[in-house]
């Protein structure tokens, strides 16, 4: 099977419906990369004809640059501000703004989480748009990669699908990139998506 100009061997007929994938877990932030991962999971899911989990991380302490990347940033600001009912008299038009604002620390919370939801619920009905029939959504606190180990466990997922981030050589040396963590430390098959 081809999907997205990657070649996987994935045969129902060739292995028992036990021995093949049964759960995706999908990651995503919103970005581009994480785009290309929840369409691999999505046709993965669809072709497979198995649930599919997309999750997302709350990006608490996340540098407001990190947040500008995310998906539509933008309309996810005019979003997250209309719907976790923040009082800002001008809706800020980017997430530096959104986040070095007035907004309290209680406000910023909301804000992340009403985004995160946003941000999965986005991914879900993208994966439903291509094909996947049994699509959840999960959003938890946490380091990124921690975090997606733990969902992976609690959905027993026995595939991850991650976005490979675009950071300097330097940086990923010093902090390693989260789907190196991920990949590291799984106990089931993670597929990283550039």
């Amino acid at each position: 099977m081809r999907l997205n100009g990657v070649s996987l061997n994935l045969s129902n007929s060739e292995k028992g419906e036990s021995d093949m994938i049964s759960n995706i877990l999908v990651a995503t932030d919103g970005s581009e990369t994480a785009g290309r991962a929840v369409e691999l999971a999505a046709n993965l899911a669809a072709r497979l004809d198995v649930p599919m989990t997309v999750g997302h991380v709350l990006q608490h302490g996340a540098r407001a640059e990190e947040l500008n990347r995310m998906a539509e940033a933008e309309h996810m600001v005019r979003y997250t501000a209309t719907e976790a009912r923040l009082d800002i008299a001008d809706i800020p038009s980017n997430m530096d703004a959104l986040f070095t604002g007035t907004l309290s620390g209680a406000d910023k919370e909301r804000a992340l989480a009403v985004m995160g939801e946003e941000i999965a619920a986005r991914a879900a009905r993208r994966a439903k748009e291509i094909g996947a029939k049994d699509v959840s959504t999960r959003v938890v606190n946490g380091d990124y990669d921690e975090g997606i180990l733990e969902m992976a466990k609690d959905v027993g997922a026995d595939m991850i699908v991650v976005g490979q981030r675009g950071l300097g050589k330097l940086r990923r040396i010093v902090q390693g990139s989260v789907s190196q963590k991920v990949n590291q430390q799984a106990e089931c098959t993670v597929v990283t998506v550039r």
